[in-house]
């Protein structure tokens, strides 16, 4: 029986080792096949980007290169139907629209660097709200003519400005189109970004802000959008039963789409693409006629009220302003007010009636 035991035993081991590939002798059968152990690949590792270590100090968004020192532009830009459409505006990073005489507005664009901007206008006069404007940021100045109390203001200061009606460059910076003559010779002036700076290096102009890191008054936060909590699909800003500028918020980018005169604003070297921001501020201020031609007085010192809009929401905010400092933006707690990055309209209009910002279509 024990033998019979040991027999069934023996064939069962022999039997086992057939069946893991192997000789009864315990070596490897080489008639087996041979199947290679399963391995599962490791995924190759996506390297996550260098974050860039600067920002754009109009804008916000990051930049390889500090230019945080560099001067902007700001140019003045007409605004009238008959001027339209403008000419390389899309660039710019900060775009004001403030009233000027006649119930109509003009723009000023603000650059960092205007070196690829070949055509940008058409070029319009400045008066000394504007300068001031422009002051706040440090700007140099480009424009084409101007009021007696503008030239006054820019002269006393001694401030950087390039002027394509009283003076003339050895660059020529300035040219009419004559396809833009025909509704008034006063519309058909552009400037040209980099005959713009060599313009401004023969006249000596610095390039850099003087002194140690300069503050422009505006903060920038990726979680900027989450200070706005009101709906503004929608949003527009009434100068005066003439004038308004109106933005309509696309969810799929983020950005604010603007039309005025009764049809899409645009920038004509932009391939006519319409004028798009992610942030808009829209403030009240004391604004009046000072002389017969209609001309405005429009104070940026002090304080005032606003709204911020963007991510298709808005606050109410207040602003301040010191003479010759920065605009300073707040929320209702008074902390200060953060931007998301990106480009920026500003509008600024009366505290009179009529003068408001509505968050909703207008009226057709």
């Amino acid at each position: 029986m024990k033998k019979l035991i040991s027999a069934v035993l023996c064939a069962v081991m022999l039997i086992s080792l057939a069946a893991c590939g192997e000789s009864p002798s315990g070596l490897p059968d080489p008639d087996a096949e041979s199947v290679p152990p399963t391995t599962t690949p490791s995924p190759t590792p996506v390297p996550s980007p260098t974050p860039l270590p600067y920002t754009n100090p109009l804008s916000g968004e990051p930049m390889d290169e500090d230019i945080s020192m560099n001067r902007p532009w700001a140019a003045m830009i007409n605004n009238i139907p008959q001027a339209l459409p403008q000419r390389g505006t899309s660039q710019a990073e900060i775009i004001y629209e403030i009233p000027a005489e006649g119930g109509v507005t003009r723009m000023m664009a603000l650059f960092t660097d205007i070196s690829d901007v070949e055509a940008l206008g058409s070029m319009r006069s400045i008066r000394p709200y504007y300068a001031e404007t422009a002051f706040s940021y440090d700007a140099i100045i480009v424009h084409a003519g101007g009021s007696e109390a503008a030239y006054s203001l820019l002269r006393n200061t001694g401030w950087d400005h390039l002027d394509g009606v009283r003076e003339t460059y050895a660059s020529k910076p300035f040219e009419r189109d004559p396809n833009r003559m025909s509704n008034g010779v006063e519309h058909s002036l552009f400037a040209n970004g980099p005959k713009l700076i060599e313009a401004a290096e023969g006249k000596g102009f610095d390039f850099e802000h003087e002194g140690g890191e300069y503050d422009n008054g505006l903060k920038f936060s990726a979680d900027a959008a989450g200070q706005c909590t009101e709906n503004a699909e929608n949003a527009v800003i009434y100068f005066n039963s003439y004038k308004t500028t109106s933005f309509e918020y696309n969810a799929d980018d983020g950005l604010y789409y603007g039309s005025q005169w009764g049809g899409e604003w645009i920038d004509e070297t932009a391939g006519n693409a319409q004028q798009s921001f992610t942030n808009l501020i829209f403030l009240q201020t004391d604004i009046k006629i000072i002389d017969n031609y209609g001309r405005l007085e429009v104070r940026l010192t002090g304080e005032g009220s606003g709204w911020y809009v963007t991510g298709g929401k808005y606050a109410e905010i207040s602003w301040e302003r010191e003479e010759n400092g920065v605009f300073r933006y707040y929320l209702a707690d008074g902390s200060e007010l953060e931007l998301v990055p990106g480009r920026t309209y500003i509008g600024i209009m009366g505290s009179d009636a009529g003068c408001t910002a509505k968050f909703e279509k207008p009226e057709t």
